[in-house]
């Protein structure tokens, strides 16, 4: 992945005990340092890369072309005009917003209304979507999405062919998401589970499989997004953490990601893809680097990336929106036709 203002990619590097008394004792520092690090166990070889973006303002230059000799004289110009292809009305209509102000959870006990964003020739194409379910922080509200700017940076994005169209699910996560109830007890993300997505999938042409199906969120909404990728993957097969507040005190070790990043015997294989960002400055940064320290020494493939200006606000998630829709619609198809039909399954 690239970042908007270049990136220096810090990989983790994993090296042999030595003999020299001098290097033992710098990795045993070295170790003490990193969480859950065992000066004694075998070092794996981590995939995961934490990317600090660095600002550098360097010059774009054109580039020189060099003309190729050729035998053949190049013909006169002629007044005929070249044939103009005609623009897609796809791409050139925005797609919907449709909001869905009562939707009473039995779970928790309230309305948990939510929004849903169709991309152009929704119903014209008749194919089924990607999605991708984006939860609000503390104390906002399902708009906040469409605030920091998720749907002009998706539309633009479909407009280039960078990246496909898809359905975007903004719930509110109400006073439920707020709280610190989990798991057996009534929790939002039973309601996730148990109520939003049977609604979606019934009311919309989604493409129901984990692999099309995403999550994400920002602060509180990225613990959310977080617990219930990581313990559902069957489910979800794509997770973002945008200055997720992930060291929930009062969340317990089989619901909590930060302990699910160290204990969780199944997440080495389940190939959940995964991305994380936050200001440098930011407090929840302590956090993140910590659950992606844990990641990286078993091995977890991840992203994440420091970016050193911003603060937990959404003047900093929107200045990286682009970022976020470029994360949630990685290798998912760019065009209608590649899409699978409505009319029949999902496959």
């Amino acid at each position: 992945m690239q970042a908007t203002n270049g990136a220096a990619i810090i990989r983790a590097m994993m090296t042999k005990h030595a003999t020299s008394t001098k290097v033992a004792l710098a990795l045993l520092l070295l170790c003490a340092l990193l969480t859950a690090c065992d000066p004694l166990a075998p070092f794996p070889t981590p995939t995961a890369a934490v990317m600090i973006v660095t600002p550098e303002n360097t010059a774009t230059f054109t580039p020189t072309i060099t003309p190729i000799p050729s035998e053949t004289p190049t013909p006169s110009p002629t007044d005929t005009p070249a044939p103009t292809s005609t623009p897609d009305p796809c791409l050139q209509a925005g797609g919907t917003i449709i909001p869905f102000d009562e939707f009473h959870s039995e779970i928790a006990g309230e309305n948990l209304r939510y929004r849903v964003y169709v991309p152009p020739c929704y119903l014209e194409s008749q194919r089924r979507f990607p999605y991708a379910v984006l939860l609000h922080g503390l104390r906002q509200d399902e708009t906040e999405w469409e605030t920091i700017g998720v749907i002009q940076a998706l539309e633009q994005g479909i407009r280039l062919g960078a990246v496909g169209p898809m359905i975007l699910v903004m719930p509110y996560t109400g006073r439920i998401g707020a709280a610190d109830q989990f798991y057996p007890d009534p929790s939002l993300e039973q309601a996730i589970l148990e109520e939003l997505l049977p609604a979606i999938e019934r009311d919309f042409c989604t493409w129901n499989d984990r692999n099309y199906r995403a999550i994400g969120g920002i602060s509180r909404g990225g613990f959310w997004a977080y617990s219930i990728a990581m313990r559902h993957p069957d489910v979800f097969g794509r997770a973002g953490g945008h200055s997720a507040e992930l060291a929930a005190i009062n969340a317990p070790n089989a619901v909590s990601p930060l302990a699910l990043a160290s204990n969780d015997a199944f997440l080495p294989d389940v190939d959940l893809e995964m991305y994380l960002d936050n200001a440098s400055a930011d407090p929840a940064g302590e956090s993140l680097e910590l659950f992606s320290s844990r990641l990286a020494a078993r091995g977890i493939s991840h992203e994440y990336t420091i970016y050193p200006t911003g603060g937990h606000d959404e003047d900093y998630w929107s200045s990286h929106i682009s970022e976020y829709v470029s994360f949630y619609g990685e290798g998912w198809p760019r065009s209608f036709p590649d899409l699978p039909s409505c009319l029949e399954p999902s496959p």
